[in-house]
């Protein structure tokens, strides 16, 4: 199944560069396209947070939106064969910014990825959240903070004192399993994002991340579609309201 290119990736839309789509690690970033040739197969975009370089290399290169087809949502992908790094790209308004340019190939195809760049949290995007571990409640910002997320995983950074005594959460270890409740929020809107339960577990835990902190990696276990979407949603948004205010532009 292949779609129509000029109907997804136009100019002022929000995309994923997906790096090594079929590998068992692919990763993405968040970006936004500034301009599209499509005699020429080009398509310029913003650089991301973690920026395109001359050191970037990858077995695949993708760029994927979003799309509504037959009463469904799906992800379509456009392979990318190579890229080129503008240091200053003129804008309409005449402003200069950082962009890359994208050579690709037809078709556009549904694409399918399960991981996906792990999103440190700003000032407009944040989540609370809720542990549950041995009988046991710990709450952000008390006893922890989500320090970044993404579909497969969240790090934890844990407080090593609760109420100035040792934070019962510092004991995690790897293979453990906890029960996590977080609620997704965009400041400026009047109502969470949404809440989501989740199981994860301990991946890897670093002791000697701060003076008063431990950072604690989580694996998800599982996803529900639902919550898949809802979290995909605010890592993409996430990303692109910062990637705005980086580049000063109300797109």
């Amino acid at each position: 199944m292949s779609f129509d290119i000029k109907q997804i990736f136009i100019p002022s839309v929000g995309i994923d560069i997906v790096f090594n789509m079929d590998s068992l690690t692919p990763y993405s970033r968040s970006s936004i396209i500034y301009d599209v040739n499509y005699n020429d197969k080009t398509i310029i975009i913003a650089q991301p947070l973690t920026p395109f370089s001359k050191n970037t290399t990858f077995k695949q290169l993708h760029l994927t939106g979003i799309i509504y087809f037959k009463n469904r949502k799906l992800r379509a992908g456009l392979k990318c064969t190579k890229f080129t790094i503008i240091k200053s790209y003129t804008l309409k308004n005449k402003e200069t910014v950082p962009a890359v340019v994208l050579k690709y190939e037809l078709p556009v195809k549904e694409a399918n990825i399960r991981s996906a760049f792990r999103l440190p949290l700003s000032t407009n995007y944040i989540i609370k959240g809720k542990v549950i571990h041995e009988n046991l409640e710990y709450y952000t910002a008390q006893d922890f903070s989500i320090r970044d997320i993404s579909l497969t995983g969240l790090g934890l950074a844990i407080s090593k004192k609760r109420n100035n005594h040792p934070n019962p959460l510092i004991n995690l270890k790897s293979d453990d399993e906890i029960a996590l409740g977080i609620i997704l929020i965009n400041i400026t809107k009047d109502k969470p994002i949404g809440t989501i339960p989740i199981r994860a577990l301990v991946t890897r835990v670093n002791l000697n991340y701060s003076d008063t902190h431990i950072l604690v990696g989580l694996k998800i276990l599982k996803v529900e579609t639902q919550t898949e979407t809802t979290l995909n949603k605010f890592i993409h948004d996430a990303q692109i309201d910062e990637l705005k205010r980086l580049s000063r532009r109300n797109l």
